[in-house]
Order: C-alpha cells, then structure tokens, then sequence
C-alpha cells in the first residue's frame, strides 16, 4: 500500500499528514508523486502510520535499511560520484552554449571564459575531495615507488 493510499485510509489531508510527522507537505506531495525519501523521511512516516518502515511501500528505500554502515558509506560515496558526474556533464554543455552566445552577441568570450574558470575550479576542487587522493599519492604509493626505486619486485 502506498504512502497516499495509507493516508486516504485515516481519512487525512496532505497537510494533516505534514503536521502529524513533522515533514513539509511539498515533501508529502513529492513522495506521493514517486519521488524518492530519504531514511529519516520514512522513520517519521512509518512512527505516524504506526508500520515498519518496510510496511510504507517504499521497496527502493526499505532495502536500505538492510545495509551495513559500510555499504551505507560507499552508497553514500556513489551517490557523491553520480552528483559530480551529473555536474561535470552540465558544465561541458553549459560552458560552451554561453560562451557562443557571448561571442555570437557581443564577440566576446570574457563572460563564458570567467564562468569556465571558476566552475572548472570548484569541479576540480569537487574532483580532490571525492576521489580519494590519498590512495593514489599515499601510504602504498609511496611503497610502490620506493620498491620500484630499490629494484624489487612488487608482491
């Protein structure tokens, strides 16, 4: 059953059911619509209808329940991965459509070059923070390069 069919069952209004949880009701209307809900979401769902989180209808996020918090850490870093991918896509259309209409309208570049560079260097920044830096210039790189250095052969 679903969230909206389990509200409709109690006879509430997206606003009541807002109140009784302590969620928005823009949040209630874009669950009801499929969007997807994050944990604390649910708990407060499943504490006011009374159910198992499980019980809301909600199969893509129950599962999540089911993880260890170190899967719950790389899903995390996953989701980190798909918001910087997504962004870097945006600045590789946006980027080169403003600096056309810059030069197509004024013939300058100056404008798209500026927003190029400070988006370039926010991703790149993004890029050192997500990816971890210290696997490749760390600990063990350092073991490999001194060994490599020294003639002996890796393990």
């Amino acid at each position: 059953m679903s969230i909206k069919e389990k509200r409709l069952e109690r006879g509430w209004t997206q606003a009541q059911l807002a109140e009784f949880s302590g969620l928005s009701q823009r949040t209630i209307q874009r669950l009801e619509k499929g969007s997807p809900a994050t944990i604390e979401t649910l708990k407060c769902l499943a504490a006011v209808f009374e159910l198992d989180i499980k019980e809301l209808g909600v199969a893509e996020l129950a599962d999540e329940t089911q993880l260890s918090e170190d899967e719950i850490t790389e899903l995390k870093n996953i989701r980190a991965i798909r918001r910087f991918v997504v962004e870097l896509i945006a600045y590789l259309i946006i980027v080169p459509l403003i600096c056309l209409a810059g030069y197509i309208h004024g013939g300058s570049l100056r404008n798209g070059l500026g927003l190029a560079v400070g988006w370039g260097f926010w991703l790149a920044y993004s890029a050192i923070d997500l990816f971890d830096t210290k696997a490749f210039m760390g600990k063990d790189w350092e073991k490999q390069q001194l060994d490599k250095r020294m003639g002996r052969k890796e393990k």
